[in-house]
């Protein structure tokens, strides 16, 4: 079944399993601040090391795009503040 589980075939979960944390906290810097730059100004590093993070993820994961990698490493990724469910 070529395709089963996302990029490369290789299940979601285990793919992101290879990514460090601070691979992923990267991406989900990337996510929250909207650019590379940006998330790069926001953890006080520089593109070029924000870029570095992300090549790694990818290549980690299989991924060849920044979206694939999102979908692969979303069971990792936090909640964003104030989208989560509510405790009404």
């Amino acid at each position: 079944m070529a395709g089963r589980g996302g990029p490369g075939g290789v299940s979601g979960r285990r793919a992101a399993g290879r990514a460090t944390d601070r691979e992923v906290g990267v991406v989900a810097a990337v996510l929250v601040a909207g650019s590379e730059k940006a998330a790069a100004h926001r953890l006080g590093l520089s593109h070029s090391t924000v870029k570095h993070h992300l090549a790694n993820a990818r290549s980690k994961v299989g991924a060849t795009t920044t979206a694939q990698l999102v979908w692969i490493l979303a069971p990792r990724l936090p909640e964003p503040e104030g989208i989560g469910p509510t405790d009404e």
